[in-house]
Order: structure tokens, then sequence, then C-alpha cells
């Protein structure tokens, strides 16, 4: 339709018409408040998300296209031809990000089958005693290998690197959430949620190795990969290592896995109350200590790596992915766990409750988002 437009308008007008730049100039405005009003309609499930970014991604290349062909057939002044790039260049960034966001929303629909199939299972007695070979975190590669071969079909080769970028946040992101959250169920302050600590910290450790080598195993093909590999699987090791620091199977300074937590997480409240339920797991008699511990470094914590004070507002920005930012995944942890945390100060209670309370804003706006969408 957008084309037709245009025809037309270059049928209408000399090659030289100022009035040919403002009336592409309305049609780009018209198809960038259209896209706005409309995108989040597309987005409901997995096929759908692949097929409006391929759409997104195609609509960028028509614009372009016609752009191109609109300055080479016209006799456009220089001025006029500055104004049409900068008017074109904003609805192909929006073409494009929109593209980038589907793609990537697409982990949402995968993972959704994943949670339901091993999220129960996974950290309990069976996973530790019985599951020896890592049969969960194999189920968890296998269903990422039956969607990549969707992927591969259904979305437009330039995308499938965005989706992958996403499914590695969001592995690591389902697996501490998962981890966070047997922490919350377990309610005893003198016995530890495993029966053998050290036999759990192997099977953690197996599981992750499993995740990354499936992921690696894709990079040749999609060079950014291996960084993003690299980048999130990290703060799957810290978790790793506090957990095997609080059992007194690793003599690593808990100091500094704490402090590079809070690197990542970038809000001392909820670095504080994470690091307390990795702890609980394996050794609860000690949460108090921990607590302590990092009330007297929040000093050092906050001038290595102080809190991120835009978090909250770039978590609710449209380009912000569903799931896609640590912060906001641990902060909905956190706010679900209703335990008793021994030994947490009230001023720190009292911090942490404030900061949950403005992450509140980012649940309640995606819950929002569902419900437009649906």
């Amino acid at each position: 339709m957008a084309g037709v437009q245009l025809r037309t308008i270059r049928e209408r007008l000399t090659r030289r018409s100022e009035a040919l730049v403002q009336a592409v100039g309305v049609i780009f405005k018209n198809l960038y408040e259209k896209q706005i009003a409309s995108r989040n309609n597309f987005l409901q499930d997995f096929e759908t998300c692949c097929a409006a970014a391929n759409d997104f991604i195609r609509m960028s290349e028509k614009c372009e296209e016609i752009l191109s062909d609109l300055v080479g057939e016209c006799n456009l002044s220089p001025e006029a031809s500055e104004a049409l790039d900068e008017q074109s260049a904003v609805l192909l960034g929006l073409y494009s990000s929109d593209a980038v966001f589907a793609a990537q929303k697409v982990h949402l629909y995968i993972f959704e089958p994943i949670e339901e199939a091993i999220s129960e299972e996974l950290f309990s007695e069976e996973w530790l005693n019985e599951l020896t070979n890592n049969e969960l975190a194999l189920t968890l590669v296998r269903t990422l290998e039956d969607f990549m071969g969707d992927l591969e079909i259904f979305l437009d080769e330039l995308m499938v690197g965005k989706t992958l970028d996403a499914l590695v946040t969001g592995t690591v992101n389902f697996y501490i959430k998962t981890l966070l959250l047997k922490s919350g169920a377990h309610n005893s302050n003198k016995k530890g949620y495993w029966s053998d600590n050290r036999r759990a910290l192997d099977r953690i450790r197996g599981d992750i190795t499993t995740m990354k080598e499936y992921f690696q195993s894709l990079a040749p093909s999609y060079p950014s990969l291996g960084r993003m590999i690299e980048s999130e699987f990290e703060v799957l090791d810290t978790v790793h290592e506090l957990l095997a620091i609080a059992a007194e199977v690793s003599r690593s300074t808990d100091r500094d896995f704490v402090i590079f937590l809070q690197k990542r997480i970038k809000n001392l409240a909820i670095t504080k109350l994470v690091v307390g339920d990795l702890w609980h797991l394996v050794k609860p008699q000690e949460e108090k200590a921990i607590y302590e511990m990092i009330e007297s470094m929040e000093e050092e914590m906050a001038a290595v790596a102080p809190n991120d004070e835009t978090a909250v507002d770039v978590a609710l920005a449209r380009q912000t992915v569903p799931g896609s930012r640590l912060d906001q995944e641990l902060a909905k942890i956190c706010d679900q766990n209703k335990r008793s945390r021994p030994g947490l100060k009230r001023s720190a209670m009292e911090q942490g409750e404030a900061v949950l309370s403005r992450w509140r804003q980012t649940f309640d706006n995606l819950v929002e988002e569902v419900r437009g969408e649906q």
C-alpha cells in the first residue's frame, strides 16, 4: 500500500518538487505510527513471533529499496535527499529493532515446555541420587535442539543468531531462578537442602557443562555467540563457586565472588538476598553470618559496582525483551520468597522491600502486556 502511494506521488509531482519530500515524510510517519500501535498484536506465540520477525525485517528492506529507487529516479537537492535519509532512518531503525525484539521474544515460548518438563525435578533428591548423567540438562538441550530445527526453517537467517543470544540468556536465567525457588521452599535453618552437598555441586557442574557445550557447538556458525556464552555462563560459574564456598568444598574467597555477582546484578539489596538464598541451600546455619559479611562490604561493593539506578526504567522500556534481564528475574524471585531470613537487619529488609517494590512495576507491566496481547 505504501508502494502504491509512493508511485502515485512520483507520477503526480515533479522530480524536484519539495512537496515530494513532504509527502514521502507523511507516508513514513504513518508507517511508523502504525508499527508502534500494532507490533505487539503479532507476538502471540512461537510461530507468530517468528513470522513477525521476518515481516519486520522485510518491511525494513522494502522501505530501503523504495527509498533508493525514489532517490535514483528524482533530481532532489542535497537538502531534500538529506531530509529523506533522516526520515527513513527512524522508520528503518524501528523495523530493525522490532524484528530483533520479536526474534528474541521467541525464547519465552521455548522455555514454557522446558519449565513444565523439568523444573519440579531439577535439584530434587532424584536429580541428586538417581539422574547421574545430567539427564534433566540433556532434556533441556534436546528441547532447544528441536526448536532450533524449527527456527532454521521458520526464521530469517539473520534473526536466528539474535534468537540464540536470547536462548543463552534464557538458559542461564532459568537455571538460576529454579535453584533460588528451591531455596525459597526450604524452611529449615539447621539442615541444608541436599543430603550431600558435594554431590549436588558435581551435578550442578555437570549441568552447566552440558548446557554450555551445546551452545558452543553452535558457535562456529554464529560468530558473536561465543562472547555471549562466556559472558552469561560466567554468572552460573559464580553461583556454583559461591555454593562451593558455603559448603566448604572450595577455598576461594567469598568476598571476591560476592563482588563479582554484584557487578552483574548491580543492586546491593538483591545481591545480598540472592547470596543469602545460596547459603541457605547448603549451610543455613551460617546464613546470618553471610548477611553480616555483606553488610560490612557494602561501601566496597558500592565503590566497585554501584547500583544501577536506571535499571527499572530500562526494564520498563519496550526494547527490553521479557525474561532477558537477570536483575529483573532475580528481583521477581526475591519478591516471591516469603521465608524468614535470620539475622537480616531491619534497615536491610526495608531497603530490600523498597527495591522490590520498585521492580514490581516491571512485573505488573509484563502482566498488562500479556493481557493486551491476549
